[in-house]
């Protein structure tokens, strides 16, 4: 057994839509989640600010103890993961692979899409993945950069559809039945997104897998907390305070979510 908690980075506030499936499948582990939005979006950057920026946040996750990380940002998990993953004992949980695991399990017609930021399209990332379980599988990838500042900001639905709607022309013409959302503020923009594409296609939503992923890894390293240990979730964010309680409040249907500046690079 280990009381200690969870630990969730992202580079802004999508990976909320992977904390929340974690806390739902595991309501009797605490957590921690840091938003790295004085730095977002990641999917613009060089390799080597990814990573450092990734670190930035990792070492702050380690310093508050934590038990396991999860890396709830498909950019961190493509361009960074494997660097950092040689530089520290505990054991990272990615959403690239677990995304392709579901979709290579989803796909009927083994024609996918894929979108995301620059740099995960960029990193390849899902297609070795979903190949590495099925190489028969065609996967096409898009890059969409305008949709995870678009989910940050929130702004009314008339804009919302219009971006989105804009921005997925691509896949208008692709051949798929299977759609990876390969950035994890996506989600948040699932109901544009079906709107845009159809109700036929299948969306892939990776938080799923990672909840499943991280019970089992938890369950199979014994790190479950005691079932009588109280539970608590912290929210930090090198952006502004305020505004990220505000919309967190609202993703994770709480309202006494208190959310905390940070610098993570000290």
């Amino acid at each position: 057994m280990d009381n200690r908690p969870i630990g969730v980075l992202d580079s802004g506030l999508g990976g909320l839509t992977v904390l929340k499936k974690v806390i739902e499948k595991m309501p009797n582990e605490s957590t921690i989640f840091i938003g790295d939005q004085a730095n977002m979006p990641y999917g613009d950057r060089s390799r080597e600010e990814i990573i450092s920026l990734t670190r930035d946040s990792v070492n702050f996750l380690i310093s508050k103890d934590v038990k396991i990380i999860i890396f709830g940002c498909n950019t961190a998990t493509a361009v960074a993961m494997s660097t950092i993953q040689k530089e520290i004992p505990l054991q990272i949980i990615g959403v690239v692979q677990s995304g392709a695991l579901a979709a290579a399990r989803t796909t009927e017609t083994k024609n996918v899409a894929v979108i995301g930021t620059n740099a995960t399209v960029d990193s390849h990332s899902y297609l070795k993945e979903i190949q590495y379980r099925d190489p028969e599988i065609k996967v096409s990838e898009f890059a969409q950069p305008k949709l995870a500042p678009l989910a940050e900001e929130d702004p009314d639905e008339n804009i919302k559809n219009a971006v989105v709607s804009e921005s997925l022309t691509p896949l208008k013409n692709a051949d798929y039945d299977t759609l990876v959302l390969g950035c994890t503020h996506y989600p948040l923009l699932r109901d544009e997104i079906v709107a845009v594409v159809g109700q036929d296609k299948k969306i892939v939503d990776p938080a799923d897998q990672v909840a499943q992923y991280t019970y089992n890894v938890l369950r199979r390293d014994d790190l479950f907390a005691e079932s009588t240990a109280p539970v608590k979730h912290d929210y930090y964010t090198t952006g502004e305070a305020k505004k990220f309680t505000e919309i967190t409040r609202q993703w994770m249907n709480d309202d006494t979510i208190v959310g905390h500046h940070v610098d993570a690079e000290d």
